[in-house]
């Protein structure tokens, strides 16, 4: 694997070396880690476990966000128009470990984005795996800006964890933030609004529907207000736990936000949706109950940017299992991060979490899981360095 990664990257800096004058190659990345300490933990990753591991002070890669490492170049074709790629992958910091899981649940170097585009006047379409654009749209309107750390991020993750149907890898119920065999067109700006619509193809032989995805999301920005949508139907996606397979069997989210910031102050809220109409639901077992089927949660979000370095948010997020009588979950997040230098930011967070049920385990960071049904406290400082 070493030499592999070491082949690769040398091959990449020697591309970007020969054609950087026709291409404008470019390779960037970011280093995100610090040292994280929770109070329970979980050893199954997304899926609801009842059994507590123990409390956890260590090193975590991301705090704001993931680390990773990525090339993008584009070619001007002329008349506003452009030819583009991007390749990037996760690169831990913690181990050193390049890449991760994808769609089908094995692993890749380029984890997060694979994809080639074209962009001009009629808009932007790009193809490959590429990170969704609901995810951008909530995060958007989101004062915390879908960080890693108590967020809508972690808000969706929460909502598709209590469906016992995903384990982070596959098609995520209500949606993933990273998509395999993914198609989609951005409009250009009009009336300060810009849409974005995707498919994903499920490549399954002999069913075009199964297994795909359809999402539309619209941003709205004019001065300090910007408003977001989206709506997202998966067609029998986490099929190999609920049994649905076909495009009646389908899975959806919906969401709207907001978020105003006037001088140093910014306020957000979103709502968000997530049914399975077919009423499929993963069953009770090992003193866990049946999955959810129908989930909603609020996020609310508040910034205040002290000075020209140094910014302090918090937010307030709750998540209510519609088909599971009492199961809910809520969580307090605040972080304060200071801007040493243009490329590195400082930073300290913590967590408060309760959860009631035992299909709810919503997490304070994204990548760690906690134990079902139980409360939760978390504290990270960390630095996050990008290039």
């Amino acid at each position: 694997m070493n030499k592999q990664l070491t082949l690769l990257a040398a091959a990449a800096l020697g591309c970007a070396g020969t054609v950087h004058a026709q291409n404008n190659v470019t390779v960037y990345g970011a280093l995100d880690g610090g040292v994280l300490n929770m109070s329970t933990t979980a050893g199954a990753l997304y899926t609801p476990s009842a059994t507590d591991t123990g409390k956890l002070t260590g090193i975590k890669d991301g705090g704001i966000g993931g680390s990773n490492v990525g090339l993008k170049g584009e070619r001007d074709m002329g008349n506003g128009s452009k030819a583009y790629f991007q390749l990037q992958g996760n690169i831990k910091i913690n181990d050193g470990a390049f890449g991760g899981a994808n769609s089908a649940g094995t692993t890749t170097n380029f984890n997060q984005m694979a994809l080639i585009g074209l962009s001009g006047k009629a808009g932007d379409v790009k193809i490959g795996r590429q990170i969704a654009p609901m995810y951008y749209a909530m995060a958007s309107t989101d004062a915390r800006s879908g960080r890693y750390f108590g967020s809508t991020l972690t808000t969706l993750v929460g909502m598709n964890s209590a469906t016992r149907a995903w384990n982070g890898a596959g098609s995520a119920v209500f949606g993933n933030v990273y998509n395999d065999n993914s198609l989609t067109y951005t409009t250009p700006k009009f009336a300060n609004t810009t849409v974005s619509v995707q498919h994903v193809f499920g490549n399954v032989n002999g069913n075009n529907s199964a297994n795909s995805q359809d999402a539309v999301s619209a941003v709205y920005s004019d001065g300090g207000l910007r408003l977001s949508a989206l709506h997202y139907t998966g067609n029998g996606n986490g099929s190999a736990t609920l049994g649905n397979t076909t495009a009646s069997d389908n899975n959806q989210l919906t969401s709207v936000g907001a978020l105003y910031t006037t001088g140093p102050w910014t306020v957000s809220a979103a709502y968000f949706d997530g049914k399975i109409p077919s009423g499929a639901r993963v069953a009770a077992s090992g003193g866990i109950v049946a999955g959810s089927n129908h989930m909603t949660a609020n996020a609310f979000g508040l910034a205040y940017q002290i000075n020209a370095d140094l910014k302090v948010s918090g937010g307030y997020y709750t998540l209510t299992d519609k088909s599971n009588a009492g199961n809910k979950a809520s969580q307090t997040a605040i972080s304060l991060d200071y801007t040493m230098f243009k490329d590195t930011i400082v930073y300290a967070q913590a967590a408060s979490t309760s959860n009631t049920g035992s299909n709810m385990n919503l997490s304070p960071v994204f990548g760690t899981p906690v134990t079902a049904g139980k409360s939760n406290t978390a504290t990270m400082v960390g630095v996050r360095y990008t290039f």
